[in-house]
């Protein structure tokens, strides 16, 4: 049930809810009904709405097997590449991608870095996972994988 209050209010009317509060604890009655959302729970969520299975998102994203279990489960917390890795196999969009990116602790994708304006590029053009990869190697970039390591 928390979940589903969470999918009705957005975050602009949660905010008018607070800025209109006429005490801290009716500004914070969401939060004290309504977890803070967590990675693994989240890409479990994207991945149900999109019909992809575990299995789906490993051969997707080449993550070992085991690693990718660990981090539906919570046990391991992924790096930005694994994180991008997983955004790019579930067909993130940009705000979906950085929304990944901060519920696993990570830095959202910043424009004025060559490579994240590539993957924002590709995220936008709804690259593939290995088209956004291979813009990354033709821009001079690091890639977010190399094949040795996909596998």
């Amino acid at each position: 049930m928390a979940q589903n209050l969470r999918e009705r209010i957005s975050t602009s009317r949660l905010l008018t809810l607070i800025r209109g509060a006429s005490s801290f604890r009716e500004a914070t009655a969401y939060h004290a009904t309504t977890p803070d959302p967590r990675f693994h729970e989240t890409v479990y969520e994207l991945m149900d709405r999109r019909g992809l299975t575990a299995r789906d998102m490993i051969q997707k994203s080449g993550i070992e097997r085991s690693y990718f279990y660990h981090i539906l489960n919570g046990e391991k917390h992924p790096g930005r590449n694994m994180v991008l890795r997983i955004g790019f196999c579930l067909g993130s969009s940009l705000t979906e991608m950085n929304h990944l990116l901060r519920l696993a602790g990570l830095s959202e994708l910043y424009s004025r870095r060559k490579w994240d304006a590539a993957l924002i590029y590709a995220i936008t053009h709804q690259y593939t996972m290995e088209q956004a990869n291979d813009l990354l190697i033709e821009a001079g970039e690091e890639p977010l994988y190399s094949d040795a390591n996909r596998d």
